[in-house]
This record gives C-alpha cells, structure tokens and sequence, in this order.
C-alpha cells in the first residue's frame, strides 16, 4: 500500500466519548419502558383472571351453604365453620332454584342495585369489562351470581353479595402489581445498564481502535460504509473504518479478481480435461496410419481441440470463465447424445443406451448442449465406476407442454444428502472421489443461458434422475437478434 494512504488512514483520532451521547442510558431507559409496556399488556387479562376466581370462590362458598342448610342437622352445620365462611364472603343471601322454583337457605335479598353474572357465560371480553365496571363501582352495590354446583348440577344457585370486598381486593392486587412491575423494571434496567457499561461500551472503544490499526495492515474483507452521523461508540467505529476503507478498497478488488481467475482456471481445467479425453483418443487412433477410421474421427478431434480453444479466449478475456452467447441452431437431439457420450465415456466401460427419437428436433447452442451432456453423462458414468458395483446409464425425452424434459438416468449409488444440498454450487457439490464440484453448475449455467434448467428429479440407492430442460418452441430469429 502506498505509504501516504497509510498515513492518512492512521492519523484520524475518534472523537472523545461524552456521557450524554452513551447508549447505556437510552438502553436503560428502553428496557424499563419496555417491561413497564409488557406488564400493562398483561395487567387487564391478569385483574379478570382475578375477578373470576373471586366470583367462582363465592359460588363454591354459597355450595357449602347450601349443603349446610339443607343437611338433617343444619341448624348445628350453620353455626360452625359454615357461618365463618359466610361472614368472610359477605354473603347477603343464598337461593336454591330448581324447576322454576325458588328455596331461600339463607339470608335476605338486599335493598340496591344488583348486577347480575353468570359464571359459565363469561369470556374475555365480559372479564375485562366487568374489571372496569368494578374499578369504578359506586357504595353499595351488590352482585348477584347464578350458577351450577359441582355436587348437583340439577339445580342452580343463587348468590349475592356486595361488590365491596371484590373491588378491595383488585385495588390491593393492583398496588402489588404496579409496586412489582417497577421493581422489576429498574432491577432489570440496572443489570442491562451495567452489563451493557462493561460488556458493549467498553469493547466498542476498544474495537474502534482495532479499526484504526487495521488499516496499517488489513488481514480481511470489510465492506465500504458510509457514516451515519451518530454520535455514540458505534458512530466513531463508522468514523475509524471509513478513515481506512479507500486504502484497502483497492487490495480487496485485486483480491476478488484474483479469486475470479482462481475459479476461471479450475471450469477451464474441468471441461478442457473431457474435450482433451476425446482428443486423446483420436491421437491414439492416429498413430496407425492405415487406420481406417482416420478421416471419421479427424473431424471430432478437431471440434474438441476448438472447444478448448473458445474456453481459453473467453477466460484470457477478462480474466473469468464468462460464458459466450448462446448462438441457437436446429439440431437432432439423439445425434448430441451420441456425440456427447462417445466423449463422456471415453475410457470408462459403462453401458450406456438412449430411446430419444432419431427426428426429435432442438434448437440450441450445439456446443452448449455437448458440454451439459457430458457433465451429465460423465459424472453419472464416474460414479458408477467409484461404486464398484455394475450400472447403466439411460436416457429419454417427454415432451412437456412448450418444453421438452431430457432425463439422464442411472443406476448408480446416488448422491449423499451433504451433496443435495449444494448440488449447484461450485465447489461444494461433487460426490464423486477427486471431483471438483463444478460439472453440475457448469451444466445449469449453460442450461440457464439458453432459456432452460437442470433439477435433481430423484436420488437413491437405486439411482439418479436429472432432467434437462429444454424450450420445445423454436427462437424467435427478431428476438434473438434484439
């Protein structure tokens, strides 16, 4: 790097932290707002909840009476504990109703008004105003509560008694829940204030002036950024990194075109060594002379040796692998499938057959097609050789609306689940012994460029099934033009 970049990088100072500025008291007082905002949320259901096991604790109470003043002995029963309970409640008065008719075990109706509750005709809804409507109850009000006893549920009860003691009761559970929300709401407040004082505050200075040491000697990729503006820890960390970004945006890019031509080298290595393979087996063929078959293989010796040529150019080009544009022709496709095995099989004795028909026509880019045939046929033929055991490759068309689906099928022994799920990816999704990883996304990517794909239609232990997808409609030539 240039020494007065270097200079410049280091010599921004961050700014002074001023207390006022600090995210400790905006957090401290977020989390206490937050939990404060949390316990009103839940503060109405919780009151409700209350109200009702009031309401259904007076009911059981007015049971036990009831059972008490109707047993042989009730005079004795209502003068124990039965009558403590009743002077607890503030039972007015208890009501058996059964068939429309009416026995009064105790007490007498009071003179007021009285509100009537069913308990099994609450819901939410109801609690939550009766919360309200018993908040802000006048003096002397009653409530009278008519429900079923779990011993008989024949007959009904009904119960008053003044709303008073309910009222009393969620003011004190109120008190407590507001007192217990704001002890918990500091408490809280005060361990996120002190964690965040020693846990994230300090670190972030700390790191602010990591990032200005970064840049005398950057080690790793950052991203560009832009300050905010802000004037906390986090905005002098902005200030530190943007002071050095332009010094190592440079390095980085060189970097990433380096990794470019990394990856240029390995898809020119991968497909130069399948066109080299047929190119092989020609030379070999050339050394007879008298070779019959000369002037047959000629022709492919030298389509192969010009694949590896494009491959060269367009890499020598830019310094990346960048695929050429497709340039469609009218082809048979049983003829590109036969090309393309002869080439993909060469040295490996995997049977291999199609049922494609000899007059299917396509209208692709032929070398595009070649090169995704053989990825395919290829890696189906390897795995199969790596697995030891005996398999064949087969392949057939159905024409599927305005597409053609091509499936290569083997019987080898599938791919592993750890390949699945990087199938595509360069580098990440070879199963095979030695394999690179690329055959695969070459193969989609040349799909893609001409309007089509490739998918995994199954996997297993009995085999694999990728299907290459075709347009089954001729290109429009205006089109393709534009």
């Amino acid at each position: 790097m240039p020494r007065d970049s270097l200079e410049a990088a280091t010599s921004t100072t961050p700014t002074e932290f001023k207390p006022k500025d600090g995210l400790t008291a905006r957090l401290l007082t977020i989390g206490a707002g937050f939990i404060l905002l949390t316990e009103a949320l839940f503060f109405l259901p919780t009151m409700a909840s209350l109200r009702d096991e009031w309401i259904v604790s007076r009911l059981n109470t007015a049971e036990i009476v009831a059972l008490a003043g109707t047993a042989p002995d009730s005079d004795g029963l209502m003068g124990g504990r039965t009558s403590e309970l009743v002077r607890a409640a503030e039972i007015q008065s208890v009501t058996i109703i059964q068939n429309d008719v009416r026995l009064l075990i105790m007490g007498t109706p009071p003179q007021g008004t009285i509100i009537d509750i069913d308990p099994e005709a609450q819901t939410i809804g109801r609690s939550l105003s009766g919360v309200l409507e018993a908040y802000a109850a006048p003096e002397g009000r009653y409530l009278r509560i008519v429900g079923r006893p779990q011993t008989n549920a024949a007959i009904k009860l009904e119960v008053i008694v003044a709303e008073a003691p309910l009222k009393d009761s969620l003011m004190r559970s109120t008190w407590q829940v507001l007192f217990a929300s704001l002890a918990l709401s500091l408490t809280i407040g005060a361990l996120i204030y002190a964690a965040l004082a020693d846990g994230f505050v300090r670190p972030m200075r700390r790191l602010t002036r990591a990032i200005s040491r970064f840049s005398t000697a950057p080690t790793d990729a950052s991203r560009a950024l832009v300050p905010s503006g802000r004037s906390d820890e986090i905005g002098q960390a902005e200030v530190a990194f943007s002071s050095m970004q332009d010094t190592v945006r440079q390095a980085f890019l060189q970097k990433d075109r380096l990794a470019q031509l990394g990856l240029a080298v390995s898809k020119i290595s991968h497909d130069l060594r399948h066109s080299l393979g047929a190119a092989q087996l020609v030379s070999e063929r050339l050394a007879s002379v008298d070779d019959p078959v000369v002037r047959a293989t000629a022709p492919r010796l030298e389509r192969a040796l010009q694949r590896a040529v494009n491959l060269a150019q367009s890499t020598l080009a830019f310094g990346k692998a960048q695929e050429r544009p497709p340039e469609t022709e009218l082809l048979y496709l049983s003829d590109a499938l036969d090309d393309a095995a002869e080439e993909a099989l060469a040295g490996l004795t995997v049977p291999w057959q199609h049922d494609v028909p000899n007059d299917l026509e396509i209208e692709i880019d032929g070398e595009h097609l070649h090169r995704i045939l053989t990825n395919l046929i290829r890696n189906a033929a390897q795995a199969i050789a790596q697995s030891g055991k005996p398999g064949t490759i087969h392949a057939h068309a159905a024409v599927e609306g305005d597409r053609i689906d091509l499936h290569v099928v083997d019987t080898g022994p599938g791919l592993p689940k750890r390949v699945q799920d990087n199938l595509f990816m360069p580098f990440a999704g070879s199963g095979l012994t030695g394999g690179t990883g690329l055959g695969l996304a070459i193969a989609r990517e040349l799909a893609r460029l001409n309007g089509g794909d490739i998918v995994l239609a199954s996997t297993g232990p009995s085999g694999t099934d990728f299907i290459v997808q075709v347009s089954a409609e001729k290109a429009d030539p205006e089109a393709s033009a534009a």
